[in-house]
């Protein structure tokens, strides 16, 4: 019996160390993909830190050549780091923990990239929690890897990279509060491409907005939030603009794939469809199909309980998520003749 039990320990050790040196050798392979998005616990608004100007020092080798070198203090593991873009706003942002607040007042990045208009740090605790934020000339796609006391981030250009992109616009709190559940529903989606004008509460203004959409190459722009109605109406109401018309798939196509599939998954009321009205700037301007949808009607009584539920907010997500993807698949935005880039006709009400 003890000589079986013994068998078995050493089996089960085997098997442990094997595992083990798997997923050690797995993290070495992948570096480029193990430092992971921030979440809300370090996306939030600092408004009263001190930001100082980070060290940008020119390669005097190949390292640092065509990227950015970060230097990290001893014992920092990719678990201690995280990153957001800021894509309204040109910022890469990365969120180091490390033990000393001064490191990178004493430390020097490394970069030759004329993209980087400026670098900036600022200490969030005196932990040694760093924020660390690049401020590019224009929109790019990072990516980051970790190597030896050191993250290289590179950076691409978006023209060309992604076939379907969508420009998602949280108008108010309870739109922000969905743009997690959104990224977690596209993690890993390579067909989909989402750009987001903010992820806080910064008014970016339209002139922003815009420049994303161009820059992105946008095939559909959606604003999210909330209702502001007569107390009776409880749902999901779509707006859209109806003074263009886009041949194929246009604001009444795209509008509809959202309202259906946004009231189907959170388990509430589509009330259909309404024409925006022409205060809404963005969605009166642009060319490409673009809607705005609402989640829930704050003066009724039933949606105000029901937007105070997280659950609630994530159902919703995924009927975004659904209505974008069951878009793509009505039509391939990306196939377009000199016309179909259009203003199309100017409907006038005749």
């Amino acid at each position: 019996m003890i000589e079986k039990r013994l068998k078995k320990t050493a089996i089960l050790t085997g098997l442990f160390v094997v595992v083990s040196l798997g997923v050690m050798f797995y993290r070495v392979a992948t570096k480029s993909v193990i430092i992971a998005e921030a979440g809300d616990e370090y996306v939030v608004k600092m408004l009263d830190g001190q930001e100082y100007e980070l060290g940008i020092e020119k390669p005097s080798s190949s390292k640092g050549k065509d990227s950015i070198v970060i230097p990290l203090e001893s014992g920092v593991t990719s678990d201690s780091i995280t990153f957001e873009e800021r894509h309204g706003l040109h910022q890469f942002v990365l969120y180091v923990k490390g033990k000393d607040p001064e490191f990178y007042a004493k430390n020097s990045v490394i970069s030759d990239l004329s993209a980087i208009k400026s670098g900036s740090f600022m200490s969030l605790n005196e932990s040694g929690l760093v924020c660390l934020t690049f401020q590019f000339d224009g929109l790019y796609e990072t990516a980051t890897s970790l190597g030896d006391g050191e993250i290289v981030v590179t950076i691409k250009e978006p023209a060309g990279l992604y076939k379907n992109v969508v420009v998602i616009d949280p108008v108010d709190e309870l739109g922000l509060k969905m743009v997690p559940y959104l990224k977690n529903v596209f993690q890993g989606d390579e067909n989909i491409k989402l750009y987001f004008t903010t992820t806080d509460d910064t008014d970016m203004g339209t002139d922003v907005v815009r420049q994303l959409i161009d820059d992105s190459g946008a095939d559909f722009y959606i604003q999210l939030g909330v209702d502001e109605t007569v107390e009776v109406d409880a749902g999901i109401r779509t707006y859209f603009n109806d003074r263009f018309f886009i041949r194929g798939f246009g604001n009444v196509e795209l509008a509809d794939k959202l309202e259906m599939n946004v009231a189907k998954s959170a388990g509430t009321k589509a009330l259909g469809l309404s024409a925006e009205c022409a205060d809404n700037e963005m969605l009166h301007e642009l060319t490409i199909p673009a809607a705005h949808v609402t989640i829930g009607n704050i003066n009724n009584k039933a949606d105000h309980d029901k937007l105070e539920k997280d659950s609630y907010l994530e159902k919703c997500a995924k009927g975004v998520a659904d209505g974008i993807r069951e878009a793509f698949e009505t039509v391939d935005p990306s196939v377009k003749t000199e016309n179909d880039d259009a203003f199309q006709g100017i409907i006038n009400g005749n």
